[in-house]
């Protein structure tokens, strides 16, 4: 993190956790996609992108909160059967995964979610 005396404890502290869980996301799925079915990886990134979701709601970031949101959606219906994971529903994880690193990176930066258009990968996740 760069200018990190420009933000809040708390808020240095979301963006702590929030890029450990975001690798943790991006390494997961990527193991996924060689093991779809693999009920306790997919269960690590459901958990990693609801604390990610949790913690932006608590402090307010509302364009991640809804980025979040609507993957976890996607995830709960791959960890209840309702979906399979396919290369193009990892795929537009990814582009979550990618998104909302823009996202914690502009908050970094600036104390803001900044200017990032989550509309079109929502609508790909949706």
């Amino acid at each position: 993190m760069t200018e990190e005396s420009n933000l809040d404890e708390e808020t240095r502290l979301f963006l702590l956790e929030a890029y450990e869980n975001l690798d943790s996301v991006e390494s997961h799925l990527v193991d996924l996609e060689n093991d779809p079915s693999n009920a306790e990886i997919l269960n690590d990134v459901f958990r990693s992108v609801h604390t990610i979701k949790g913690n932006a709601g608590f402090l307010a970031f509302q364009k991640l909160e809804q980025l979040c949101h609507r993957s976890e959606t996607l995830l709960d219906k791959l960890r209840s059967g309702q979906l399979s994971l396919t290369p193009e529903r990892t795929s537009y994880l990814l582009e979550a995964v990618d998104l909302t690193r823009t996202i914690l990176n502009s908050i970094e930066a600036t104390g803001s979610e900044g200017d990032a258009d989550i509309e079109a990968v929502i609508e790909k996740i949706e």
